[in-house]
């Protein structure tokens, strides 16, 4: 592992951490201890991750990691949870517009920078159509649903 390796596998551990995927960070530092034994630092956030955790989490750490589809709503209360809800339905384009305003709002918040440096990483390698610009289905309440999504990716502050 390179030093920039590293350094990245431990700047995504301790932002799971900060948003509290213990398992994912578990499962990133219990990668670095193996590649750095020595590290006593890495020793110690370890076992500190490793006392917050159930047993039944300590099992399967990747097991117990799963992105949770987010619930779809007709007005999310906050530019965060719009933010990941359109994240989760994989359009970063309006996800990065709803957590620029809340950049807005919250401008010392180093969760909110993190998540939009994300998703320009992501949305320069995902492709140009936004998943929400795709035909309307043919169900009431899908295609409700649709719509509330394209006008969510659309809102401007």
């Amino acid at each position: 592992m390179t030093p920039e390796e590293r350094q990245e596998t431990e700047r995504r551990a301790e932002r799971c951490v900060r948003r509290g995927e213990l398992s994912e960070a578990l499962a990133l530092y219990r990668a670095l201890a193996a590649a750095f034994p020595e590290d006593s630092a890495l020793q110690q956030k370890l076992e500190a991750i490793t006392g917050s955790l159930q047993p039944a989490e300590l099992l399967n750490p990747k097991a117990n990691f799963v992105r949770e589809e987010v619930e779809l709503k007709n007005a999310p209360s906050t530019p965060e949870q719009e933010g990941e809800r359109l994240f989760a339905l994989g359009d970063y384009a309006g996800a990065a517009a709803a957590y620029r305003r809340a950049m807005e709002k919250k401008p010392e918040s180093t969760l909110i920078r993190e998540r939009l440096e994300e998703l320009y990483r992501l949305a320069r390698a995902a492709p140009r159509h936004s998943p929400t610009d795709s035909a309307l289905p043919a169900d009431p309440a899908a295609m409700l649903s649709a719509l509330l999504d394209r006008i969510a990716a659309r809102r401007r502050a």
